[in-house]
């Protein structure tokens, strides 16, 4: 059985934040209070999983990233990774972690080219020069860097500067690597590069990744998803079990004929419509709809030319999840 590299008890975290007062001079009496980011979060990671931590902003994602990297403490609760504390024994722990905060806190040279970073890299972690050698051509490689790793960082676009920044996170080869929205903005060729390094990585070398993402692409590799709101957290399980709890609709499709008048009320009530435009019209409907007298109904219209009758994606059953939160309805741990 996979040992846990990451264990969370009851985490509780607070930060000091500001509020304007009113009128004119509101700025100069602001109000100081404690807001909680976390409230009592338990999870786990076990060894060579792949995690993505979603939630909307302020849900208190990179909050979490950011104190099982031993970057901030609990207020009180309790965390271990690899069996340390992050933040009491944080320079032991940096040794065998890798960490990405995105491209807001780059860790590559502006004025250098990423190539000058690898060699820093390699000198602060001890690296022997036929392991790094030999690793860096795989990431050269999986990564598809070897043509700009000698250019300026100034120079490279933002998805080329992540590929090395990730690259540079595991030179070092460390146990488990937290990743903080690593592709936010990053183009679809790039996003796929790291995409496809990360479960490498965990095929070949037992890597542990945890990672905070708002791009459905990201999460699609993730082994198990752990969903917070407002600062706990509302799920913990596999994909297919996300789907079963909150998608629990099909998504239909209807294709009109060029120049067909489309009666979009009469087909709203099928379902919930999430799209409609000229000669197309999609809705959430019942799984079981074909089973329906309304479902045979609608065949009956001349106009329509063809229709598609699918499972829903993932970024819709979020969609559904968030709306389901906003409903004061809490889905349980």
């Amino acid at each position: 059985m996979p040992k846990n590299m990451v264990e969370v008890r009851d985490a509780v975290k607070s930060f000091k934040t500001y509020e304007n007062g009113k009128g004119f001079l509101g700025s100069f009496r602001r109000k100081s209070f404690m807001k909680k980011a976390l409230k009592g979060v338990s999870l786990n990671v076990k060894e060579s999983e792949i995690v993505a931590l979603l939630g909307r902003n302020g849900s208190g994602k990179s909050t979490m990233i950011k104190l099982m990297s031993g970057i901030l403490y609990p207020d009180s609760g309790s965390i271990e990774v690899l069996n340390m504390n992050p933040w009491k024994e944080r320079t032991k722990l940096a040794m065998n972690i890798g960490v990405i905060f995105g491209s807001t806190h780059p860790q590559l040279f502006w004025d250098l080219p990423p190539l000058d970073t690898f060699i820093y890299v390699k000198e602060i972690y001890g690296i022997r020069q036929r392991d790094y050698d030999s690793r860096l051509a795989y990431l050269k490689k999986i990564l598809s860097i070897g043509k700009v790793y000698k250019r300026q960082t100034r120079q490279l676009s933002l998805g080329e500067r992540m590929k090395c920044e990730f690259a540079a996170s595991i030179l070092h080869m460390p146990k488990i690597v937290f990743m903080d929205e690593p592709t936010v903005g990053v183009d679809l060729p790039s996003r796929i590069a790291i995409s496809r390094a990360v479960i490498d990585l965990r095929e070949k070398f037992g890597i542990t990744f945890v990672l905070t993402t708002h791009v459905v692409d990201d999460i699609t590799i993730a082994d198990r998803i752990i969903l917070l709101d407002k600062g706990r957290k509302l799920f913990d399980g596999k994909q297919e079990e996300l789907k079963k709890r909150f998608g629990k609709y099909a998504i239909l499709e209807l294709y009109f004929k060029p120049g067909a008048r489309v009666d979009y009320a009469k087909y709203g009530a099928l379902g919930e419509v999430f799209s409609k435009k000229d000669g197309y019209i999609g809705l959430k409907v019942d799984p079981d709809i074909t089973k329906s007298d309304a479902f045979a109904s609608i065949f009956k219209d001349e106009g329509i030319e063809d229709y598609r009758l699918s499972e829903p994606g993932l970024s819709s059953i979020l969609e559904s999840t968030y709306k389901y939160i906003d409903s004061n309805k809490r889905p349980e741990k």
